[in-house]
């Protein structure tokens, strides 16, 4: 019955929210559930962006596909997504600005990303994954994907393996169906992996899995930062200043002894990978496990990755028209 106790622990806090119409001179913004929204998360929650004149709405989605429509009709000024997607949502026709990549690096010893499998499916290495008829769950059409290809590819008779994925548009419904068991395999980042290896159900154990890779061989996208152009033209001072207390919090972030970020910033974390949550079920060996990573300098986006990951949608038959480099991005708002 484990995987009946993860279904109902997952239902109950992965209910996507939008909070109410904003005033006018709020920027609304989007959130996935990556440790790259941390600083944004905790920018807000230390008072950085109302020290500098604005007020940032922060906007919880873990849904892609509801994120693209909350961007679409309006109701976002900017989110945060990987690069797969902001290509997909400029090229559906929202006229959109990249104007920042953000990156973490992970602590020695643990990891960002990773392709696992449960111990009962009894795979332990990814040859005898792709050998089997078992499917790889991961985010449709994301950076993720991008990523697995290229670790499949790399493989001995992978390239035709490709179509052998388990689509997913949401993250923590993903997680959710992993840690149910309902899935053989899926790619994971953090700190889902940490959260599912340790959590401890009702007269239950924790799931064992196998770590089939960790993708050290390929280069993960970093997350970007979007706004609409006509935001960006509207409210120059405004997303410059959102930028610099995005920054401030990165600095504060890699100055925070541990002990004192998850004192003072539990609430800002579960908020966001575990949506409604209750803090006080989170028992402190889910803590324990998470390593929180070093986050690295706001930056522009390196354009061979860019170009590459392009070609791979265009191959995929993602997008059609994507949108070239110059055309897209503006990194004069960086500090």
């Amino acid at each position: 019955m484990g995987y009946v106790r993860w279904a109902v622990l997952f239902f109950l806090v992965c209910t996507s929210f939008i909070t109410g119409a904003a005033a006018d001179d709020t920027l609304r913004f989007s959130l996935p559930p990556v440790l790259e929204a941390l600083p944004i998360a905790f920018a807000q929650e230390w008072g950085m962006f109302e020290e500098r004149g604005i007020h940032v709405e922060i906007v919880g989605i873990s849904d892609n596909l509801e994120r693209s429509a909350a961007l679409m009709t309006g109701n976002l000024d900017g989110l945060m997504s990987d690069v797969t997607h902001a290509v997909l949502d400029e090229a559906a026709g929202t006229d959109l600005v990249l104007t920042a990549a953000l990156a973490s690096q992970p602590q020695t010893g643990s990891v960002a990303l990773a392709l696992l499998s449960p111990v009962a499916f009894r795979i332990d290495s990814l040859d005898q994954l792709l050998c089997s008829s078992q499917l790889i769950g991961v985010l449709y059409r994301s950076d993720y994907e991008y990523v697995l290809d290229q670790l499949v590819d790399s493989a001995e008779n992978g390239a035709e393996r490709t179509a052998r994925y388990s689509s997913f548009n949401d993250m923590l419904q993903l997680a959710t169906m992993f840690g149910a068991q309902w899935l053989a395999s899926a790619v994971l980042p953090e700190p889902y992996i940490s959260y599912i290896a340790t959590y401890v159900p009702p007269g239950g154990a924790p799931l064992q899995m196998v770590t089939l890779d960790t993708f050290d061989d390929v280069s993960v996208p970093p997350s970007v930062v979007l706004f609409r152009r006509s935001v960006i033209e509207e409210r120059p001072d405004d997303i410059e200043a959102f930028h610099a207390a995005v920054m401030e919090a990165i600095e504060r972030l890699n100055g925070t002894d541990r002990e004192d970020l998850i004192a003072s910033g539990l609430d800002v974390a579960v908020g966001l990978f575990f949506q409604a949550a209750d803090t006080s079920l989170i028992g402190q060996e889910v803590l324990d496990a998470i390593s929180v990573p070093t986050y690295l300098p706001m930056k522009e986006l390196d354009v061979e990755q860019y170009d590459d990951l392009v070609r791979w949608m265009t191959r995929k038959g993602y997008v059609l028209d994507p949108p070239t480099y110059d055309g897209f991005v503006d990194f004069g708002f960086l500090p």
